[in-house]
Order: structure tokens, then sequence, then C-alpha cells
């Protein structure tokens, strides 16, 4: 991490109101993760957990945090993906530092299956290449992590919907299908709700603006040819090595517009069925009880 970058989130903690700072993570890389959870620590922040984080909150009024010491920080992380096992649970380790995770009961698998993380490879066990190559046989959490790291005592569990099903909400493109950390898909929901699909054959694909589906009674089906011929183009121009390019997206758009320019990249469709929003809450904390219940 570059000294400015540093620099940066020092001044936002100092000269943010006082209470406690609240970072929202999906994934992380580690050496980046580790070298801001080190200057943290130099810096004497404290980091809470979820019973620190309830402690504070004024329920007088509307729900709101009480005025605390200025160095507190909460830090959480969404989805439950196989992130949180293979580099974030181990550095809260060695930091011993604690975090909320709040999870997606429906995509966490129920497997004895070991997965490796970063303590395997520190002690050798496992090539770089083979830590990170389960990221796409087993994306999400198992219960048999989400139970070690409970047990811990670093992580605090908590329900981000049952299925967090995400739907396109308008025929608007926001971006392109692209890769991100660990050469994941940025755009990770979607490519999940397909089924997983091959990588080379999702690069390129029109992200339409999106939503959580039971926040919206109609969605945004798009043209399947469209798809296929935005990949087609990213595959002719280097396939993965198209997005190293400068101004990629900029091309994707131009012949994205090309594509459609006489015709419409999809249609809508009313949701007969839907994930409803309050039910999805309390069937998921439900099921991470009743997993955790020991």
């Amino acid at each position: 991490m570059k000294i400015f970058d540093k620099l940066k989130i020092l001044r936002r903690l100092v000269l943010e109101t006082r209470q406690p700072r609240i970072f929202t993570f999906h994934d992380c890389l580690p050496d980046v993760f580790s070298g801001s959870l080190e200057l943290l620590i130099l810096k004497r922040f404290k980091f809470l957990g979820a019973q620190e984080l309830s402690d504070r909150l004024d329920l007088s009024g509307p729900l709101r945090l009480r005025p605390s010491p200025p160095k507190e920080i909460v830090l959480t992380f969404d989805d439950g993906r196989r992130n949180c096992w293979t580099v974030i649970f181990p550095l809260l380790k060695k930091y011993k530092i604690k975090a909320l995770f709040f999870i997606i009961p429906d995509r966490v698998k129920d497997t004895d299956e070991y997965y490796p993380n970063l303590e395997d490879y520190w002690k050798g066990k496992v090539s770089w290449e083979n830590l990170f190559s389960s990221h796409r046989r087993q994306p999400y959490l198992t219960w048999k992590e989400v139970e070690a790291m409970r047990q811990s005592g670093l992580a605090d569990i908590f329900s981000h919907s049952l299925k967090h099903e995400v739907v396109a909400s308008s025929s608007r493109v926001i971006d392109f299908q692209h890769p991100g950390v660990y050469e994941m898909p940025v755009y990770f929901d979607e490519w999940f709700q397909a089924g997983m699909p091959p990588l080379d054959n999702l690069w390129g694909a029109p992200v339409y603006e999106r939503t959580w589906a039971p926040l919206v009674s109609n969605s945004f089906i798009p043209d399947a040819k469209v798809d296929v011929s935005m990949n087609e183009f990213v595959k002719m121009n280097g396939g993965y090595l198209f997005f190293k390019k400068k101004e990629w997206r900029k091309k994707l758009f131009e012949h994205f517009r090309a594509q459609t320019r006489n015709s419409d990249p999809g249609h809508f469709k009313k949701m007969s069925e839907k994930e409803d929003a309050q039910q999805s809450l309390f069937e998921s904390k439900k099921i991470i009880e009743g997993r955790l219940k020991s």
C-alpha cells in the first residue's frame, strides 16, 4: 500500500464524526488487507465486535450510534464468499482482530471437504495457484468453515438475506462483466445465479442496472444474443488480456451501442415469484441460529 493511500485512510478516520467507523468489504487481497491492518494497529485503533458495537447504539430515539472514542473501527464482510476463509479469517487470527460477517445461507455449502487457506500456504502445504483455484470450485463458505470462524471468537455471523437474488431492474447498462480480485467476476451474483459458467464465456456480457429481487416487480430480461456478441468481441480482442488494455470499457460501450442500434437489448417481465424481504431475513436468521446453536 502506497504511503499516500495510508494517509488518506488516517485522515478520513480522524476527521469524520466520532462514531465507530464501519468498513464494508467483499474480497480482499492479502498484502493490501494485512498492510491496512498493520497501519491501524500501529496507530492504536480498536476493532469492535458485534457486542461492542451494539453497546454503542442509542435506543432513545431514531436508531443511531452514540459518540464514542475517535479510534474505533468495525470491519464487516458481505456475502460470505470463499475469500472470507482463504484470506480474511487467517489474517484476523494473525492479528487477533474481530469482524462481522453477513452470509447468505442458501449459498453456504454443507460439506466436510476441506478448502485451503493462507495458513496452509504459510506452512508450505499448498501452492498459491491451488489456494485460489478453490474460489471457482466453491465460491462461498461452507457451514464447517462458518462454525470454525464463530468458534474462534473473532467472527460474528449474521444474515445477508436467504438467497440474495439480484436482478436487472432497467435496460440501462452500467458496466460489463470483467475480471476482478483473483480473476473472479466483478459481478459475482450474476455469475453465480447463471450456474457459474466458464469465465471465458462470460467476459464482456453487459451488466444492467441491478437491485435486490424483492425490491422490484418487473425485471429486465437481456437478449442472450447481445451477451454472445459482446463475449465474442472480447475473445477476438485478446480474451482475458483485453481487460489489460486502456479504455477497454469505452470500447465495449461502443460495440454494445453498435449491436443494439436497431433493436432492443431485451424486454421486461413481471416477476411472478420472488423472495419476500422480511421473510427472507427471518428465515435466514433462523437457519444461521440453528446451524450455529452449539
